[in-house]
């Protein structure tokens, strides 16, 4: 999935009474003394003119339709003050011919709260799915550069990523919350964040950490398989971002010491007559490779960096997703552990019941008697029966799980494979035009060096 073409920021510090064409459906932010931008309310600002070098945003909502039913565009981050925090918002654009929806477009804007408030919901509505993951929150040590253009650029695409995946996922895309988050008015969208979840969802948050106590025993081998393969390729892609910015470092400093190189040959030129041409020729060709690795230095963020940490965090989803399969399994374990001990508990009492009444004396407790152990074997009976049917349920919710992170893996898997390909690609793309702009340069010199060869030959 591609991110937005471009991006405006705009610094709303006041509601007026003109809405934008754009936004005139959605007077959004329910969290904020002011909802909505509206024409006047730019402030100039650096955050603003740094954004404004990305493309116009007249054409941006008229997203054309590509065969999907569903597709949805997150742009237009804006920037808003109100009395207590500053915060960005981001357009949400929507276009589906599915029927469910009462309408065929739709027009929000949300915050990065909102987007996750929606991963929660998905998660405790939907344990057993795969769940897409969302850019991760600027730390206390990156709190200046939250409003940084390059920031915000790369939160924007990976919520655009995130809300795509959403849309093309079977299942995911009917939630109540998803549709809700794409489609409700400012009033409404605070209502649906406000609803208390339900017992389904409570029961869900009690188990997510049994994982982190318990060890599921049969757990099937291809999750095993899955789980292993993650981590390996956790290592590996990690190891890939660390050689990677190793030569990121390098090529920073050889741009620094080739940078020095044009003046010191265009001082030399004039100070050598004779050589003169060549010399500011040999300059040039390196002022032009300077060029092309600054140019190469500052799209590694964007080529190499920031997809591979992306993809991290996709790794690191699928790892969250076995944890809640886990989760089921160990609850059913749990459920099975109990039925045995209460069988076993069953036929202890049924064997004491079953000796020589004449070994119980007149000095027996009242709890030890006959009758008290035979209100015992009952409780004990309809306990198992329950414990049966709790099992059988637990069973049914584990192959259910199984068969759906199954066939979620499936989707990753085919989505892992493409986006690796591009990730590469890219990476070897940017170093190819960069050697071949640079032997590009080295042939100019080579050809002015023959030409005034023969020129002197003459």
């Amino acid at each position: 999935m591609e991110s937005p073409p471009g991006a405006v920021i705009e610094v709303s510090t006041e509601c007026k009474g003109v809405a934008r064409r754009d936004e005139s459906r959605d007077f959004d932010d329910p969290f904020s003394t002011c909802s909505a931008s509206f024409e006047g309310s730019v402030a100039a600002s650096p955050s603003i003119e740094s954004f404004s070098t990305l493309q116009d945003q007249d054409d941006v909502a008229d997203l054309q339709y590509d065969g999907r039913e569903l597709q949805i565009r997150v742009d237009n981050p804006q920037k808003l003050l109100s009395t207590l925090e500053t915060y960005i918002t981001f357009r949400v654009t929507t276009k589906t011919s599915r029927s469910d929806f009462e309408e065929t477009e739709y027009v929000v804007r949300r915050r990065f709260n909102d987007f996750l408030w929606l991963r929660e919901k998905l998660v405790q509505n939907h344990p057993n799915n795969l769940i897409p993951p969302l850019p991760e929150k600027h730390t206390l040590m990156g709190q200046l550069d939250r409003y940084s253009k390059e920031f915000i650029l790369h939160r924007m695409a990976m919520l655009h990523k995130f809300m795509n995946r959403l849309a093309d996922h079977p299942f995911l895309s009917f939630d109540a919350n998803f549709k809700g988050f794409i489609t409700a008015k400012p009033s409404d969208f605070t209502v649906l964040r406000k609803s208390k979840q339900g017992l389904i969802s409570r029961w869900t948050d009690s188990i997510q950490n049994i994982s982190g106590i318990y060890l599921a025993k049969g757990r099937p081998h291809d999750f095993d398989l899955m789980l292993n393969y993650s981590q390996s390729l956790t290592d590996k892609l990690t190891s890939i971002e660390k050689i990677s910015h190793r030569i990121n470092k390098e090529q920073q400093e050889h741009l620094g010491e080739l940078q020095q190189l044009h003046p010191v040959f265009n001082l030399w030129s004039s100070v050598e007559p004779e050589l003169g041409n060549l010399l500011a020729t040999i300059g040039q060709a390196f002022e032009s490779i300077s060029t092309e690795e600054q140019t190469l230095v500052n799209e590694f963020p964007h080529i190499t960096s920031q997809p591979l940490k992306e993809f991290l965090l996709y790794i690191d989803a699928v790892k969250e997703s076995l944890e809640r399969r886990d989760a089921s399994q160990i609850e059913y374990e749990l459920v099975l552990e109990e039925l045995g001990k209460k069988r076993a508990e069953k036929e202890q009492l049924q064997s004491e019941l079953g000796q020589n009444q004449e070994t119980n004396s007149q000095s027996y407790a009242f709890w030890k008697s006959p009758e008290n152990k035979e209100e015992r074997l009952q409780k004990l009976s309809a306990s198992i029966g329950d414990l049966i049917k709790l099992a059988e349920e637990k069973q049914d919710q584990t192959e259910c799980a199984n068969e759906t992170l199954r066939s979620d893996f499936e989707r990753w898997h085919l989505e892992k494979r493409r986006d690796l390909k591009q990730l590469f690609l890219s990476m070897a793309d940017a170093q190819i035009k960069f050697h071949e702009k640079s032997l590009a340069a080295w042939e100019q010199v080579l050809q002015d060096v023959n030409k005034e060869g023969r020129q002197q030959t003459n």
